[in-house]
């Protein structure tokens, strides 16, 4: 199903994903319209889960030290298998299941050396998992979570 999102729609979006707890009332008075208005345009745009407002950990401040992502290339019958158990992985906050030369893309965070020795000796014990490629993240240049109409 393909959602039309019109102009008003756009703009809510784009102060949402600034701010997620944009009052209401803040938004109407930019927008010049009522805050019920708004209140039932949100409504709608979450209820046809056209956005989700959610909290976003940052990282560093609770201690993960290690952030980086895996790519992981997979027996192709066991594909489902490794998928499950990836999944059961708490340090593993992202899962995407690739076409290419890995099968999986992971992310992970890490709050110590020893504590990624023991994600990747994890993944790497997982039967079907043939191969792991680990890269630890340097420097975040950009995280974009914007939208443009």
């Amino acid at each position: 199903m393909n959602l039309q999102v019109d102009e008003i729609d756009a703009q809510i979006i784009k102060m949402l994903n600034l701010n997620g707890r944009t009052p209401n009332t803040e938004i109407a008075k930019k927008l010049k319209l009522s805050e019920t208005a708004i209140r039932k345009r949100i409504r709608k745009l979450l209820d046809d889960e056209v956005i989700q407002i959610v909290a976003v950990v940052n990282h560093k401040k609770m201690g993960y030290v290690f952030r980086g992502n895996i790519c992981i290339k997979s027996d192709i019958k066991k594909i489902d298998e490794v998928k499950k158990q990836l999944d059961k992985i708490d340090r593993i906050w992202y899962i995407a299941h690739l076409t290419g030369a890995f099968d999986f893309d992971i992310e992970f965070s890490a709050k110590s050396q020893e504590e990624l020795r023991r994600l990747i000796e994890d993944i790497n014990k997982i039967d079907g998992v043939l191969k792991t490629d680990v890269s630890i993240r340097l420097q975040l240049l950009r995280n974009r979570n914007d939208w443009e109409k």
